[in-house]
């Protein structure tokens, strides 16, 4: 019989658990002495010049140490990850799977022009702000001291970067600038009249087939925009505070492993907006 963790952990989605167990494993392993850093980060003439391609995925991997920052990334990636694909990309995990391996590859192209070898921090950061985008509605508490909309989020993050690291946040930015691009090609673009309903980011065919993602037709992806638009109105505010018994809904960090911190979870583990959003997409 499984225990509560191994419940926990095959809960997962299959896009955030992979990643998960990959950087968990990399990091133990750098950690014990098995792999070293100087092995893992990227550099153009290392991983193409001298063929040491395995340098274009172990960048994105390799998080740090373990240390508090490495325990705030996995809880970022754990919960605003596992949002995106229960909620937003809930019938869509192809489509998922396919922003990360792109935004992987344009985070690749800018990590020249940012000076940074790893990138693990920049790809955690541009998928946050995807996820703000679409909970822009979210409260968060920060450490409960003041509250902010979940829009902000990245924002105040690059705010914390400043003050404590004392440097200019361009790494952070340009992870910014990414997430912002593929949100807009993602959920912006086909909304448009000039766009003729095309979605530039839709997994290639054999992607879908693989993750089992049906072929929604144009109505269902309109569907699927309209919900996303909800976010803004009141109506869906109240059908927010309807499920969390009237209460706004939100969030804390400050111990993230903290359960407690977790306003909006039920008893199952499970988070009643992806609730909202599943009976959402299936009516």
């Amino acid at each position: 019989m499984p225990n509560q963790l191994e419940e926990w952990y095959l809960q997962i989605p299959l896009c955030t658990r992979i990643y998960l167990t990959a950087t968990v494993g990399l990091t133990l392993a750098e950690q014990m002495g098995f792999v070293a850093q100087y092995d893992l980060f990227y550099s153009y003439s290392y991983a193409f010049t001298r063929k040491q391609y395995w340098r274009v995925v172990t960048t994105f991997l390799f998080l740090g140490r373990l240390s508090l920052d490495w325990m705030l990334s996995m809880y970022f990636i754990v919960r605003h990850w596992r949002d995106l694909e229960e909620g937003s990309y809930l019938t869509r995990p192809a489509d998922f799977a396919w922003m990360l391996i792109l935004m992987c590859v344009v985070l690749l192209a800018v990590s020249p022009y940012v000076g940074t070898p790893f990138l693990g921090h920049m790809l955690v950061t541009a998928l946050t702000y995807v996820w703000s985008r679409h909970y822009s509605y979210t409260t968060l508490s920060i450490m409960g001291l003041f509250n902010i909309s979940a829009s902000y989020f990245p924002w105040c993050m690059i705010g914390f970067s400043l003050l404590v690291e004392n440097r200019w946040p361009l790494p952070e930015l340009a992870a910014i600038g990414v997430g912002h691009l593929f949100w807009f090609l993602g959920e912006e673009w086909p909304r448009r009249a000039e766009s003729g309903g095309a979605h530039v980011l839709r997994a290639p065919k054999f992607l879908r087939k693989l993750m089992s993602q049906e072929d929604a037709p144009a109505a269902a992806d309109s569907r699927h925009n309209d919900l996303d638009d909800l976010s803004d109105d009141d109506e869906f505010g109240a059908a927010a505070a309807e499920d969390n018994g009237g209460e706004e809904e939100s969030e804390t960090y400050g111990n993230p492993f903290n359960p407690d911190n977790a306003a909006d979870t039920g008893d199952d583990g499970t988070l009643h907006q992806r609730e909202t959003y599943g009976r959402e997409l299936n009516d």
